[in-house]
């Protein structure tokens, strides 16, 4: 690969702004991205676009954080070519359910009957909990859904007493259990353990013609995922805490030590087979995906495998 000495620019999106995607903003803001050699416009999706990938494929960005859902979804829709997914985000689901009631030891049969209002940003948190909720014996039909709400009326509905419980991203629901709003229920993350829940994609126009790009993208995100791991949640949350000028300090270190705490995030981004087939498998149960796709349609490993090699 070519010298760093001339800088190249990259285009990066994500879907929201959520202390999930820690691993990004370590690596953007703690300037291994620009160590590359990259002059990096990252932000969150715009809304003249449905979603990242629409983003990709429209050529408003270069790089895009996704759920491999989409390209999952897409291909069992029959189309012959998806965006590649080439370097893995999050291991785990990072998103709770919050309680208006204290339970001392959680029953998920208290989840029958009640009104929840779920993640409606996409389909695939819902999805993921379906597939917990299965595990417990508790058919999705049997919780009674408040739907149609972005994350602050969310929020507010929960705050006002409209739901039982409420499906929530970082920092969200740690600003409801600070405020006492509610209760911590479940953690979905250790429920349904590791799998390739969002990553980075690209177009396989833009991975072929701008590979050189693409490899500082990945050595420079591997740098950050080593720094990430190889500190604590206090000075990741100070790494962090300008992407979230609304939240103190405070809940940007608790939220980012609980998802820490759950081994959230990897600190290989090689986004493995057995990963991908465990999110396949709770697409399949959601009815989100009719049949298993294959893994080398929508994944590439090369990526990876060359910057981490080039780095030793």
């Amino acid at each position: 690969m070519g010298s760093t000495n001339n800088r190249l620019p990259l285009r990066l999106i994500e879907v929201i702004r959520t202390l999930f995607y820690t691993p990004i903003y370590v690596s953007v803001a703690g300037g291994f991205l620009e160590k590359e050699g990259l002059d990096v416009d990252f932000k969150t999706c715009p809304p003249e676009f449905g979603h990242p990938m629409s983003a990709l494929n429209q050529g408003a960005a270069d790089i895009a954080q996704s759920g491999i859902m989409r390209s999952i979804i897409a291909s069992d829709w029959g189309a012959e070519t998806v965006p590649m997914h080439f370097a893995e985000i999050n291991s785990r689901d990072g998103f709770f359910v919050i309680s208006r009631t204290n339970q001392d030891s959680f029953q998920w049969e208290s989840l029958k009957g009640a009104e929840l209002i779920p993640v409606g940003f996409s389909p695939m948190p819902w999805a993921s909990f379906q597939y917990a909720l299965r595990r417990h014996n508790i058919e999705p039909s049997e919780v009674d859904l408040v739907t149609g709400l972005d994350l602050d009326q969310a929020m507010a509905a929960f705050r006002e007493g409209k739901a039982e419980y409420i499906h929530v991203p970082q920092p969200a629901a740690e600003q409801l259990l600070e405020d006492s709003s509610g209760h911590l229920a479940i953690a979905l993350g250790p429920e349904n353990g590791h799998l390739a829940y969002s990553s980075f994609a690209a177009t396989n126009h833009y991975l072929a013609t701008q590979s050189e790009t693409v490899h500082r993208f990945t050595v420079g995100y591997a740098n950050g995922l080593d720094w990430l791991s190889a500190h604590n949640a206090t000075e990741v949350g100070e790494a962090v805490a300008g992407f979230f000028p609304q939240v103190s300090l405070e809940l940007v270190i608790k939220s980012v030590a609980r998802l820490k705490a759950q081994d959230n995030w990897p600190t290989d981004p090689t986004l493995a087979q057995p990963q991908f087939e465990n999110l396949h498998d709770i697409l399949l149960a959601a009815g989100l995906a009719k049949e298993r796709q294959s893994y080398s349609k929508m994944v590439r490993t090369d990526i990876v495998a060359t910057a981490l090699a080039s780095r030793k």
